[in-house]
C-alpha cells in the first residue's frame, strides 16, 4: 500500500537548514496536494533563559515567533519567484511551543494526526553526532510516523 500523505509537520529553528527543508515540505504538499503546519519550539537552554521566559509575556514571545516565521514564509516566496498565494494556501497552522524540541514536535505530530514530519539538520560530525545527540537524530529514533530529515548541501 502507498501511503498517503495529506498533513505534514515542518519542524523549524529558523536556520538556514531548517529553511532548505522548507522546500522539501512544499514540493511534498504539492505534489499530494497536503496541507503543512509549521511549528518552531523556544528552547528551554539554561536558567537565563528561563528566567528571560518568565520576564516577558509567553504569548508575546508565541506571537513573535509565530511573526517571523510568516516574515521567513514571504521571504521563501520572493527568493524562489513564487507569488505567496500558492504556498500560502499549503500553511495550513503555524504552532509556537515552549519546552524541549523532540518532546513538543512529537507531541504536536501526534495531536494533529500527521503523516510526515520534515525537517533540515545542521550536519555536524560524528563525534558531535554521538557526544551530544542532534535534535533529528531523537526524531527519527522516537518519532511513530515517518520522518523527513533533509540536511543542507555543502
Amino acid at each position: 500500500m502507498i501511503p498517503k500523505i495529506k498533513k505534514i509537520l515542518y519542524a523549524t529553528d529558523l536556520s538556514e537548514s531548517a529553511s532548505h527543508a522548507f522546500g522539501y515540505a512544499l514540493r511534498l504538499a504539492l505534489s499530494n496536494d497536503a496541507k503543512i503546519s509549521i511549528i518552531n519550539v523556544y528552547e528551554k537552554l539554561t536558567n537565563q533563559t528561563n528566567i528571560q521566559m518568565r520576564s516577558e509575556d509567553l504569548q508575546t514571545a508565541k506571537s513573535k515567533l509565530a511573526e517571523k516565521i510568516k516574515s521567513r514564509l514571504h521571504h521563501y516566496c520572493e527568493k524562489e519567484k513564487n507569488g505567496e498565494g500558492e504556498y500560502e494556501r499549503l500553511i495550513e497552522n503555524i504552532y509556537v511551543a515552549y519546552g524541549a524540541p523532540v518532546e513538543e514536535i512529537l507531541k504536536q505530530a501526534k495531536a494533529g494526526n500527521y503523516d510526515l514530519i520534515v525537517m533540515g539538520t545542521h550536519g555536524h560530525g560524528f563525534l558531535f553526532s554521538a557526544l551530544i545527540g542532534s535534535t533529528a537524530r531523537k526524531m527519527v529514533k522516537q518519532s511513530e510516523i515517518p520522518v523527513l530529515v533533509v540536511r543542507l548541501p555543502e
